[in-house]
């Protein structure tokens, strides 16, 4: 278990949104948060949640199809994260925060 929390406070993930024109990665780092906890995985989650928005370029329009594109983008890149998360070992309850 030592291990496992060494290995995840030293680690950050990597979002990569998939765009049309171009695709960008931002880090998001953990390193300061207790994952294992429900706080720290709630911090986690907004982190993530949050660099997905910057990195798909949340839109101001209000058109359905940008809407439906930005979300695609930002459901790809919390699912990737998601998934270099428990690729790390993170706990489930971390994964389910997001």
């Amino acid at each position: 278990m030592i291990n496992l929390l060494k290995t995840l406070a030293a680690a950050s993930l990597s979002l990569l949104a998939v765009a049309p024109a171009a695709a960008e990665t931002v880090t998001v780092s953990y390193a300061d948060l207790d994952v294992t906890t429900p706080a720290g995985a709630a911090v986690l989650a907004e982190r993530v949640k949050s660099s997905a928005d910057t990195v798909c370029g949340r839109p101001e329009s209000r058109d359905l199809k940008v809407l439906a594109d930005w979300q695609a983008c930002r459901d790809a890149a919390i699912e990737a994260a998601t998934t270099e998360l428990a690729r790390k070992g993170a706990p489930l309850a971390t994964l389910a925060a997001l």
